[in-house]
């Protein structure tokens, strides 16, 4: 309103030494409020300018000289008797006089004096005359017009939404009343636009921003470039092309703005006193621009403007506050940039300035404390005065308290005062901090729109904190969170957005830390190219470089960790030294920089051994620990890297006092983390490790003592890694074999209780298999050799089911009814069951993208999309959120757990089991027999692990040549250099088989008692079900397994699930799907594939129950065989079989389509009442040589498909003989003329390969290879 008064009256103006006494008027008064100084010296100078303007005799040039005079006297004094006598000079307002002058003398008082009573009055006035002026009277057209005005000024004075809304309606009257071409107009027009922009700041509503910009382009349009108010209306219009660029982010609208005001400044006089507003303009546009770019010279060119305005605005001007908070934000913003200190001062030095001139109850002050809270924020970070920090969180509180609900600014307010309690949390590790910090930035992100310019940023902030309470609780779902919401604040940023290289940053650190937490390949690639792009984006300079580049390098030296790359290694070391040479000396994150480049140098020391790199090590990683202050929350992290350095340096140079003060400071490291934080377990174990190795040094008990506890400690926290946690059991258990501990068997028990989560459900089974490849599955094994010296059967039977097959366990877990929670808890078992179901099919469809690390280097995975593999991740966690709760409803504290030897012995209800166990120290058998409450245990004193190992490397042997001469078509293979098919079956009988059948008094031949063997280890690969003495001298019968009974093989004992008694068999008739393919892409040709489906054909043409689809050659693509197999209950497949050595989740059937029908497709399959599966194929229950628990074959996917028993083979089959066994089993199995039964397979299978072997023509390695596995 001051700028408005004196733009109205130039020098030379009649009124100008009057406005002139009015303004220092209220600079006296200013300083009466404040005692500033500069209030007083520019009031004085306005006088002396009246002075010299007035005639000696005129009211004003008295005024002004009695006001001076008083200059030595009271300066209270001096403000009264002058603003009295300045109003003086003002007509009286009478109400005798013209009631239209009226108004207009009481706005002119309340534009010299801001007396809220002169415009309540005035707006009343206007009230009163709208309604009594005929519409003929002009002033009828522009009474409107003034009230709008006048309702305007009430509103940015008290922020009553009411005023604005009706100046809105009265300016539209005005701007519909008044004729075109009337000299008002453009004016009128402009107070509309204004208006409507005031509203969309206050509101957010777009469609007011777009109408305002309508309507000041109006504005511009009929001003011409001559008239004085067209930089005004100039300024007016890039003002809300400003706001709409920062509501939208388009480049377009900001360059426009930009045009705008530089038209304007060129448009206005020197010296006008609107030189400063359109300067801070242009500036501010300056400033947006580069907050959107980057480009450092909008920056540099914003700065001195705005400089300038704020030197030609006079103190005690209502634009100064104002003014003075632009210059600190971009001051603010040259510091990040280019990271000199003194610019940061000098923003919170002009900051301060800002809010002190600005009054209680300004709508600027929560703007502006917000500004200043970050600045102190940011100083903090720096420099760690713990003043600053309080004072920013007091700042950034008070800012949203002040701040509306319904303001467009208050998600950046809270997303501040979120990102300060962030910080305090970074250096004092408070969840509370933490917790405050996350309940205001979900705020922010929830109240900003999709596609607001600030929802990325925000975004940002929340996952970090996300990230935290993940590190600190390893809650998986705050990690699967904070990527998910990442990946769409990075694909809502523009490319050339300058936050764009920190979204990527970040993301590429959360992803990271989820590798370590879960060890997927793909996400450590993932991780390395986001850090990358973040790398690129960022120029030379920027503050954040050192940090990106850390980061980066931490990612590349784990790379090296997995893949041994030497390359990784040297990048990882250029890029830690990149950014400790980048970053100042005193910066807060300097000694994580030592700490990192310390870490990737013993790395080297490790692979190449020179002894420079250790001791650069350590001096880098004591430069750390001693820059570190006590509490803050990296000081415990340091300590460890250099504890752990010292290890390393002791078993290079074996001085003593390295390991001893190694131990001194991962000690104190341990203590410095607090129980309940993610890395507990990590630090505990280095710990643990290094009282192992002073016992492997010196011998001393007490130190293995102390190593026992502190890995117990670590492997049972409930949250931490898993790996790190597994491995600590592992330790636990090595040193307390070492000294037969008495927790021995609690050692076993927690690594055995640790198995099935290095598998996480969250992983593709690709990946699950790989982690448990990686992991040693003899552990289970020795767990239960341990439990049998004991004297603990049970437990030993309990222990090899909760730790083998786990891949096959989860998928049937996935598919369980869960009846007893439906029965007791129905919403809980309803949506377990859902995510179940959700997770087992994410689980399958997920398999496409799953490569091995080595295959992920240089690339991304793209056959699936990334939201796909998020939900995938966000759907376990959230399943095993919901477990964790149903287990601490009441009676429902084991759900889901091991199954207890009571409920496993249920299951030999068709047979005896034999579990057989190969450990290190002992082989035993292990026997469940239906309705007996204890397991019969059999020691098997006359077989090692050895032995088993090497029967297995001859059969290899065997099937290797056999195979060979077999496609050569050259004979049998009787004998191998030397070694004879009888040394294999021999010991097994002799050792294994023999005692089984006696513990189970099995002594007459030809009883035939159904049996379930279920081997471990590399017992998996023999063949049980031929043992026996094979010379001439044991011709007769006695002397062999199948003499005795009927075998079929089990992966695990819930594999034979229920009694088949209990389950309700389906009534329809049976549907049978045999499906054959005698050629496949690379594979020779099987011309009796067409033989055997003509045998099956003769067989079944006489059973009316059996309805039968045959499928053949070109017609049995993958697609059509699937569809197929949904609608039948018994499969037969007469074709090429692949065990994929490299996958096994690749094995699978060979087809028309030269594609293969893999694991990975049937375990897709879900036939609850499927029944026999024939796999007359080569390879079908072969498994995998590295993970032999997990029985990852085609047969054992079957039974999970829901087929109950299936006819499976060990190694290649004879493509001349397979059609003569699948014509003797079935012939077996409808032979009667009744519905054929499943569960006679075992036998029927049994039958034709006896009818084979008593043939003659077939070769040990041609009929053992026949199998049946399930029921």
């Amino acid at each position: 309103m001051y700028r408005a008064a004196m733009a109205a009256r130039p020098v030379g103006h009649p009124d100008r030494p009057s406005t002139l006494v009015q303004l220092a008027a209220v600079h006296f008064a200013r300083f009466d409020k404040q005692r500033d100084e500069v209030e007083a010296d520019r009031g004085d100078a306005l006088l002396r300018e009246a002075m010299e303007l007035s005639s000696t005799e005129s009211h004003e040039k008295r005024v002004a000289t009695f006001m001076l005079q008083l200059r030595g006297g009271s300066r209270e004094g001096s403000v009264r008797d002058g603003q009295s006598l300045a109003e003086q000079e003002l007509p009286s307002c009478s109400t005798d006089e013209d009631p239209w002058a009226l108004v207009e003398r009481l706005m002119e008082r309340f534009s010299q004096f801001n007396d809220l009573a002169d415009l309540q009055q005035a707006i009343t006035a206007l009230e009163d005359l709208i309604r009594s002026t005929p519409a003929l009277d002009e002033r009828y057209c522009t009474g409107p017009a003034k009230l709008g005005l006048a309702l305007w000024y009430r509103f940015d004075h008290s922020g009553e939404l009411s005023d604005l809304e009706k100046a809105i309606s009265m300016s539209k009257d005005a701007v519909d009343l008044i004729p075109d071409g009337h000299p008002d107009k453009p004016n009128f027009i402009s107070n509309l636009g204004n208006c409507l922009a005031d509203r969309f700041e206050r509101l957010g509503d777009l469609s007011d921003l777009e109408e305002a910009i309508s309507t000041l382009k109006v504005v511009v349009d009929l001003t011409p470039h001559t008239h004085p108010d067209k930089p005004d209306h100039l300024n007016n219009l890039s003002n809300s092309f400003l706001a709409r660029f920062e509501r939208l982010g388009e480049l377009s609208d900001i360059n426009e703005a930009i045009s705008m005001l530089r038209d304007a400044v060129k448009l206005t006089p020197h010296g006008r006193p609107d030189d400063p507003v359109l300067l801070g303009s242009l500036g501010s546009s300056l400033y947006l621009r580069f907050m959107r770019l980057g480009q450092l010279s909008d920056l540099e060119e914003a700065i001195p403007l705005q400089k300038g305005a704020v030197d030609l605005t006079p103190h005690g001007h209502p634009y100064k506050p104002g003014l003075l908070h632009n210059l600190g934000k971009f001051l603010k913003a040259h510091f990040e940039r280019l990271g000199k200190l003194s610019y940061l001062e000098d923003a919170i030095s002009t900051l301060r300035d800002a809010i002190k001139l600005t009054p209680c109850g300004h709508y600027g002050k929560p703007g502006r404390l917000d500004t200043l809270g970050s600045c102190l924020g940011t100083r903090f970070h720096q420099l760690g005065e713990l003043s600053d920090l309080q004072d920013s969180i007091a700042m950034h509180k008070n800012a949203v308290d002040l701040t509306p609900r319904a303001h467009p600014e208050r998600p950046n307010r809270l997303n501040n005062l979120g990102s300060t309690f962030y910080l305090s949390f970074t250096r004092f590790g408070e969840m509370d901090d933490l917790k405050d910090a996350i309940s205001r930035q979900k705020q922010a992100v929830d109240l900003t729109p999709l596609g607001h310019p600030d929802k990325p940023g925000h975004i940002n902030n929340l996952a970090n904190s996300f990230l935290s309470r993940f590190e600190r609780l390893g809650d998986l779902s705050d990690i699967e969170h904070a990527i998910s919401m990442l990946r769409d604040a990075v694909n809502l940023t523009p490319v050339d957005h300058p936050l764009k290289a920190t979204l990527l940053m970040n993301l590429g650190v959360i992803i990271f830390h989820r590798f370590i937490h879960l060890r997927e390949p793909d996400v450590l690639e993932d991780a390395i190219i986001s850090q990358r792009d973040a790398v690129d984006l960022t120029p030379d300079g920027h503050p954040n470089k050192p940090s990106i580049l850390s980061h980066l390098g931490n990612s590349l030296i784990t790379r090296f960790e997995y893949i041994g790359e030497p390359s990784d290694l040297e990048d990882a070391i250029s890029k830690q030294r990149d950014a400790v040479n980048l970053t100042p000396h005193g910066h807060p994150a300097k000694p994580s920089y030592f700490n990192n480049l310390g870490n990737c140098l013993i790395h080297r020391f490790r692979r190449f051994g020179e002894r420079s790199d250790l001791e650069e090590a350590v001096s880098m990683l004591r430069a750390a620990v001693d820059l570190t202050p006590f509490d803050h929350p990296h000081k415990s992290p340091h300590l460890r890297s250099l504890g752990q350095c010292l290890v390393a340096r002791f078993r290079h140079v074996k001085e003593s006092g390295d390991l001893d003060s190694a131990i001194l400071m991962l000690r104190e490291a341990a203590d410095l983390v607090p129980h309940g934080h993610l890395q507990k377990p990590a630090h505990l174990y280095f710990l643990a490790a290094s009282f192992k190795a002073r016992f492997n040094h010196t011998g001393k008990t007490s130190d293995l003592e102390q190593a026992i506890i502190l890995f117990s400690y670590a492997a049972t926290v409930p949250i931490g890694p898993i790996g790190v946690r597994f491995s600590a059991s592992r330790n636990w258990i090595s040193c307390a074999l070492c000294i037969r501990h008495h927790t021995l068997l609690h050692a076993y028990s927690v690594a055995i209780s640790l198995f099935p989560q290095l598998a996480w459900m969250g992983l593709s089974l690709t990946q699950r298999y790989i982690h448990l490849a990686e992991s040693p599955e003899a552990v289970v094994r020795e767990a239960a050799a341990a439990a049998l010296d004991s004297g603990l059967p049970e437990t030993a039977v309990e222990w090899l089911e909760q730790g083998r097959s786990i891949l096959w366990g989860d998928l049937f877990q996935l598919r369980s009814s869960y009846e007893e929670l439906s029965s007791v808890h129905p919403d809980y078992a309803t949506r377990f069951r859902e995510l179940s179901v959700a997770l087992g099919h994410a689980s399958v469809t997920r398999e496409k993208s799953s490569p091995t690390l080595p295959e992920l280097v240089g690339r991304l995975t793209t056959e699936l999309s990334q939201h796909e593999i998020d939900k995938h991740r966000m759907l376990a966690s959230e399943r095993y959120n919901l477990l964790l709760e149903i287990r601490r409803l009441p009676g429902f504290e084991q759900f889901l757990l091991h199954k207890a030897f009571a409920q496993l012995r249920c299951s030999a209800h068709s047979g005896p089991i034999v579990i057989l166990n190969a450990a290190e120290s002992r082989c035993d058998a292990l026997i469940l027999i239906e309705n007996v409450d204890h397991v019969l245990h059999v020691p098997l004193p006359n077989f090692t692990l050895k032995r088993s190992t090497h029967l297995q490397n001859i059969l290899k042997s065997f099937i290797r040549r056999a195979r060979v001469m077999r496609y050569d078509r050259v004979g049998k293979v009787e004998k191998l250099d030397g070694v004879t098919w009888e040394s294999i079956l021999s010991p097994l009988w002799k050792c294994v088989v023999k005692p089984v059948l006696d513990a189970l008094a099995i002594s007459t031949p030809g009883d035939l008692t159904r049996i379930f063997w279920c081997p471990t280890g590399p017992f998996v690969f023999l063949p049980f079900h031929a043992a026996g003495f094979y010379g001439t001298q044991h011709s007769q019968a006695g002397h062999k397994v199948y003499d005795f009974v009927v075998s079929s093989y089990i992966p695990t004992i819930a594999t034979l699930g229920p009694s088949p008694n209990l389950i309700t068999a389906p009534t329809s008739d049976l549907r049978l799907l045999a499906v054959g393919q005698p050629s496949s892409d690379g594979q020779f040709r099987l011309p009796g594939v067409h033989t055997e489906l003509e045998h099956i054909k003769d067989v079944i043409r006489n059973s009316p129950s059996t309805r039968t689809v045959f499928v053949e050659s070109s017609t049995g693509t993958v697609e059509e065989v699937l569809g197929m197999m949904k609608e039948s209950d018994w499969v037969h497949f007469a074709c090429h079989g692949i065990q994929d050595a490299d996958s096994p989740i690749d094995s699978g059937l060979c087809l028309a389509d030269k594609r293969r029908l893999k694991l990975r497709d049937i375990i897709a399959l879900s036939r609850p009442h499927g029944g026999l599966a024939f796999l007359s194929a080569c390879q079908t229950a072969m498994g995998d040589k590295s993970l032999s628990d997990e029985a990852l074959h085609i047969a054992a996917g079957m039974l999970f498909a829901g087929y109950k028993g299936v006819v499976g083979t060990m190694w290649s089959i004879s493509d001349k003989l397979a059609p003569g066994v699948a014509r003797d089993v079935y012939g077996q199995l409808f032979g009667s003329g009744t519905k054929p039964d499943y569960r006679e397979a075992a036998r029927a299978l049994h039958d034709a390969i006896e009818s084979l072997r008593d043939s003659g023509e077939a070769s040990f390695d041609e009929w053992i290879p026949f199998i049946h596995v399930g029921l």
